[in-house]
């Protein structure tokens, strides 16, 4: 009897991982993208790092942070740039193309003609991030982009581009909050929160 519990036991937990394995790449970034889709409004903070060559051998980078409010097909972008080097902020409000910035034109970004495949998965700070590669088939510039998806929640944490000139770009969530009531209006920038040593340069009317 235990013997046949066992037998029972296992065949269910091998036909699950089997089940859950079955899912082809494409068909998972599309869930992922078909719920992103579905949240009535989104507040999502992240950083966005540029790697690129730069002279002699040594490669350059380029560190910006920000948020971003989605409501429906609209969205809204606010950019900080912090570079400790030259003690400067600069805040950009960007409008018109703020809808690039949102998980679902990402996700949605290489959908077509790229091969996927599995990438792995990673724990960062207790979560599960689930990869996923796609390469485009016919892009002259991007060679390779990686999508990092929270294995739970089914919401993206990363986006990685890969040029064939050696640049390389990511985007990772670092909050990302769904269903809140939030409108596009909610844009602020507090100048408190960065050092007062630094030049704020304001962003231009629009």
């Amino acid at each position: 009897m235990i013997n046949r519990l066992l037998f029972t036991a296992g065949f269910c937990l091998i036909s699950f991982f089997s089940s859950a394995q079955s899912e082809t790449p494409l068909a998972y970034v599309q869930r992922v993208k078909k719920q992103a889709l579905t949240y009535s409004d989104q507040k999502i903070g992240f950083t966005s790092v540029l790697d690129a060559p730069g002279r002699n051998g040594q490669r350059v980078q380029r560190k910006t942070s920000g948020e971003v409010w989605v409501k429906g097909e609209s969205a809204k972008l606010v950019v900080t740039t912090v570079s400790p080097e030259d003690e400067e902020i600069t805040v950009r409000k960007l409008n018109g193309d703020a809808n690039q910035y949102t998980p679902a034109v990402l996700l949605g970004k290489y959908e077509k003609n790229s091969a996927f495949a599995w990438a792995g998965t990673e724990t960062i700070a207790g979560k599960t991030i689930k990869l996923v590669s796609m390469i485009p088939k016919n892009d002259p510039d991007v060679a390779k982009v990686i999508l990092g998806v929270d294995a739970k929640t089914l919401k993206l944490y990363s986006f990685s581009e890969e040029g064939k000139n050696g640049t390389k770009s990511t985007v990772t969530m670092l909050s990302y909050e769904t269903n809140k009531g939030l409108t596009a209006n909610d844009v602020e920038f507090k100048r408190s929160n960065y050092p007062a040593t630094y030049e704020y340069i304001a962003p231009k009317a629009q």
